[in-house]
């Protein structure tokens, strides 16, 4: 099976990649592929039907690659910090799981009919707070 995302969607996310990152992230592009079949079999088959887009699962592959490939020095660390001057690392620990291809909640709601891909958000309610942006400039 083709995997759901192309590394030219990975390049074009991120950075063109280089030679080394290359391989690196088109494997990655296939267990990511692997790991959404395994708990959502029947993707191929939404996105043939229309009922799933193909760009939403390319998107959601594409950040797990990019969560994979784009990573701190230290394997398991959620941050990093190198300095010049005598010398000094630091990395903190993400926690005990080593899965780098990590399903974050939003791309979850993407394959459980929730959510698309693109990033939600909320406003409050037209009609109560146009009055705060009122000038008033000269007439006080």
């Amino acid at each position: 099976m083709a995997d759901l995302a192309q590394i030219e969607t990975v390049a074009a996310a991120w950075r063109p990649l280089t030679s080394v990152e290359v391989p690196r992230a088109t494997y990655y592009l296939a267990a990511a592929s692997r790991k959404i079949r395994r708990r959502w079999p029947d993707v191929d088959s939404r996105i043939a039907a229309g009922t799933l887009t193909e760009e939403d699962v390319s998107d959601v592959v594409v950040q797990m690659v990019l969560g994979a490939v784009d990573v701190v020095p230290v394997r398991g660390a959620k941050s990093f910090s190198e300095g010049v001057g005598p010398m000094s690392r630091s990395a903190t620990l993400a926690g005990a799981s080593s899965d780098p291809l990590v399903l974050e909640d939003w791309m979850v709601a993407v394959f459980e009919g929730s959510s698309t891909a693109l990033p939600q958000s909320s406003m409050p309610p037209s009609g109560n707070y146009e009055g705060i942006f009122i000038w008033l400039e000269g007439k006080c």
